[in-house]
């Protein structure tokens, strides 16, 4: 589904007023406890949800602005307009309206889709008012400089550029540009060069006419806020904007497609990247949706999904694939997608249309039907554990269906899916002649393939099928922490307000603890952990999990290994036993390893096709050699080829080991039981490795710079600029860090000097590598390979102006509150809490580090950030890092 679910018919309240003044507040209709929605006089609706689980409030502005309403010469307007919103009014210049959200501790950003444009803010709740005047300014009172006009189109055009060179984007742009040959779905969101170079301020002023009313906008707000004080803000700050009637518009039609179609396209890329899609399917209000959803997931959603379970893992022809139903405002589409090897593209094609054709013919079973709609319903769940993810589900069920608490239906109708409802919408979708295939390829191996022959191809599966049956808060709690006789730490956090709980174990391994010859070993073993226990195999453990509505998973980085498990509250139970087993007593099955390796050496591919890892890679090789950070956390492709199961098996003996590790569990628990079942479950829980863990080398002295300049066919110059850094528990940390803040950011200089007022990148930005042993500091910046040397000079003057003057008190208190702000806003989450306190507790910087965290960076000082600038960024000792032409 488009985002999220489903329509139900909302009563309209009508208030007959004879010269009487009404509050505003008195006017909200209740739609359910916590939640209200208003239409003001202006036509503008206001919704505001209550939820007081963090010190957190989100609003978003969602506007009845999509690609979809431009004419074919405004193809790119929208989008520019959204980047144009942020570029000043009377009251704000050019930056000021990111910078005065970023002073108060929040993030702010927008994004434009097929049907909508939605601008968004998250912010500490005290801060909600001032949220609301900024946006309602940006929104309604934009100047839409003519100078700066011309300074943004080159930034939109910088990323297009970028966008050009990724090859999921090409994917998906090729697809788009397939399925539809008339509607204005086949145009990017984001526009083609020449219209974007063409548009005026008194072009962009006759569409905000058009779209930008009152009428035709939702402002939402949801955190911990009193109901009455926000809607009486939105009042205040939205509501005082002319009413205008909404424009009349009707969606455009698509014809019907009458036989396959095919595209491909070449780039200079490693990996092969396919679509199959099938065209027909109904809007996002469609009571067939639900239907939908849960098909896509029994297709391709978890590893016990149909395609994984047949072209992964047991033909291993795909690395990944995954289905989905795009249902948007308009006419959608049922795609599959999938990353292979691209000399396998020919052998999977059948592979995806016989699974198709099979599920529509044969007899899918309860437990089948059961798995598939818990996952689609536990989307809903997980995606309420952040403000700004239940402001988002919100919004796009008020702005596309006009109800807000639409989900609830969309969930019941999940619920009563029927096997009988599962197999119709198959039959009505999966056609040949509503097949679709996309493929962005390696030059070397697009293959020769005619849409007659993919139509055959299809018909004979479709025929082949029908003969065959398939083999397959802003409340506070305690955390209370003990031992195990084992030695084991175990930190438990009651937090009920939504019905989840999440787990994290983690212990010292990662690329820390590797070298040449063992890099990759800790992310294959990640990998392979919850790959089949002595009682359980990895299909079996999938089906478990699934069937829980929850997840387990492996994890493993610079510093550490670990297994995170997330499950609904009344599954508890069965999903703490499995995640115990999985912990206690993996089994790393040779069939399993000898299917991950494909994977994973797909994954080292991919990383090769994205640049801007790319560049970060090389920068660390070259900061930290010899020391295990310069190695890369995927691993070395001929160390992967190597990996056994008895490898995988001694590592977790020697690493995995009770009293080194930290359990964390957050979340809709009750203390005193979930000890009681921790201590039964792994109280007897016994390893000893018989080793001491490794002490790694040092880096090279960085005496001189070490310069890479790295050779790609790509659009773009990808520049990675460098120094040594601070560690985790360094008390420099929070200078560098808060100095960083001031640098990032869309208020922070980088972008407000270099993309803002010289149009050098779209993408600009700094950022700190902490890290246990070293640490590092670096700018990146990607843009046009004429521009590449302006943009480094632009990055070695914001480097010598913040080491040669103080900064202002303002943009301290700016970082400083951004950093604040952001550091809350990322700790929503159960899992973030669990991940967060775990490896805290690991570093020994205390399981309630977090806390601690705000109080130094609130101390810092101006002083502090110059003597940290001058002590890590030094112009003889850096590394310089660049890739593309």
């Amino acid at each position: 589904m488009f985002l999220t679910s489903k329509t139900i018919t909302l009563c309209i309240l009508i208030i007959f007023s004879i010269q009487l003044v009404i509050p505003v507040s008195s006017l909200a209709m209740e739609l359910i406890p916590g939640l209200s929605k208003i239409k003001l006089s202006n036509g503008l609706t206001a919704i505001v949800k209550e939820n007081h689980r963090a010190p957190v409030a989100a609003i978003q502005v969602w506007v009845q602005a999509g690609s979809v309403y431009e004419t074919e010469e405004e193809n790119g307007i929208t989008h520019l307009i959204e980047h144009m919103i942020f570029k000043g009014t009377e009251r704000r210049g050019p930056g000021e309206i990111a910078k005065e959200i970023e002073s108060i501790g929040g993030s702010i950003n927008a994004y434009t889709s097929l049907d909508y444009t939605v601008y968004h803010c998250v912010v500490p709740k005290q801060f909600l008012n001032n949220s609301l005047n900024v946006l309602s300014d940006a929104v309604f009172n934009s100047s839409f400089d003519p100078d700066e006009l011309e300074r943004e189109k080159r930034v939109v055009l910088e990323e297009i550029k970028m966008r050009n060179d990724r090859p999921k984007t090409r994917l998906s742009s090729l697809l788009m540009e397939t399925l539809y040959k008339v509607h204005p779905y086949g145009c990017p969101v984001i526009g083609y060069p020449d219209p974007v170079k063409s548009f005026t301020r008194q072009d962009i002023m006759a569409y905000m006419e058009r779209r930008y009313r009152p009428s035709q906008i939702t402002v939402v707000v949801v955190g911990d806020v009193d109901p009455s004080q926000a809607r009486a803000a939105i009042q205040d700050t939205f509501g005082t904007v002319t009413k205008k009637e909404p424009q009349e518009f009707s969606y455009p039609t698509e014809p019907r497609q009458e036989a396959p179609r095919i595209a491909m396209e070449a780039m200079e890329i490693q990996e092969g990247y396919l679509t199959v899609a099938f065209s027909g399917l109904p809007d996002f209000n469609d009571p067939d949706v639900p239907a939908l959803d849960v098909l896509a997931a029994m297709l391709g959603k978890g590893e016990s999904s149909r395609l994984t379970s047949s072209l992964r893992n047991r033909q291993q022809l795909v690395h990944s694939i995954d289905a989905s139903a795009f249902t948007p405002a308009g006419p959608g589409f049922f795609e599959i997608t999938a990353s292979l090897d691209p000399e396998k593209v020919q052998e999977t094609l059948p592979q995806i249309f016989h699974e198709i054709f099979c599920l529509e013919n044969e007899i899918i079973s309860e437990k089948e039907l059961e798995r598939a709609k818990v996952q689609v319903e536990t989307d809903f769940v997980y995606s309420q554990e952040t403000m700004e993810g239940e402001a988002r589900k919100i919004g796009v069920f008020e702005t596309i269906s006009k109800n807000p608490h639409a989900e609830k239906l969309y969930v019941q109708k999940v619920r009563e899916v029927s096997v009988h409802d599962v197999q119709r919408v198959a039959a009505n979708i999966f056609r040949p002649e509503n097949i679709s295939v996309v493929m962005v390829l390696p030059e070397y191996s697009l293959p020769e393939f005619t849409s007659q022959e993919l139509e055959v191809m299809a018909q004979e599966a479709e025929l082949l099928a029908k003969g065959i049956v398939s083999d397959r808060g802003a409340h506070v709690h305690t955390v209370k922490r003990f031992s195990l006789s084992n030695g084991l730490t175990v930190l438990v956090q009651e937090a009920p307000e939504v019905p989840t709980v999440a787990l994290t174990m983690v212990l010292p391994g990662g690329v820390r603890y590797e070298n040449e010859k063992t890099n990759g070993l800790f992310n294959f073993l990640a990998k392979a952990w919850t790959k089949g226990t002595r009682a359980h195999s990895a299909q079996d453990i999938a089906e478990l999990v699934e069937g829980l509505g929850s997840s387990i998973s492996g994890f493993s980085g610079q510093n550490t290994i670990g297994l995170q498990g997330r499950f609904l509250s009344q599954n508890l139970d069965k999903g703490l036993a499995l995640f115990t087993e999985i912990l206690v007593s993996p089994a790393f099955p040779s069939e399993e390893i000898k299917k991950l390796r494909p994977l994973i050496l797909a994954e080292l591919k991919s990383q090769d096709d994205y640049m801007p890892a790319v560049a970060v890679r090389e920068f660390r090789r070259l900061l930290f050699a010899p020391h295990p950070y310069s190695m890369n956390p995927l691993g070395k492709p001929s160390v992967i080829e190597a990996i056994s199961s008895k490898n995988l098996l001694e590592t977790y003996r020697y690493f995995v080991i009770p009293d080194r590790g930290v359990l964390s569990i957050v979340g809709d628990i009750r203390t005193e039981e979930i000890i009681s079942s921790i201590e039964t479950m792994l109280g007897a829980w016994s390893m000893e490795s018989g080793i001491s863990l490794p002490t790694p080398s040092e880096p090279d002295p960085l005496i001189s710079p070490r310069i890479l300049n790295l050779k790609k066919k790509k659009r773009q110059v990808h520049t990675v600029l460098g120094f040594p850094g601070a560690t985790f528990n360094s008390t420099e940390r929070y200078a560098l860090e808060t100095m960083n803040a001031l640098l990032s950011g869309q208020g922070g200089r980088l972008f407000l000097e270099l993309r803002d007022k010289k149009s050098l990148a779209y993408s600009v930005t700094s950022f700190v590598g902490l890290g246990l042993d070293y640490g590092s500091f670096a700018f990146y910046i990607a843009c046009a390979p004429e521009k590449k040397d302006q943009a480094l000079k632009g990055l070695w003057q914001e480097t010598y102006r913040i080491t040669k003057e103080v900064i202002t008190e303002e943009e301290l208190e700016r970082a400083k509150r951004w950093l604040i702000g952001t550091h809350e806003i990322g700790l929503q989450t159960n899992r973030a809490r669990a991940l967060n306190m775990a490896l805290n507790e690991l570093y020994g910087l205390g399981y309630n580090y977090a806390a601690e965290y705000i109080r130094k960076i609130d101390e810092v000082t101006a002083d502090q950030v110059l003597n940290v600038a001058n002590k890590f960024m030094n112009s003889e000792e850096y590394v310089l890092v660049r890739v593309g032409p």
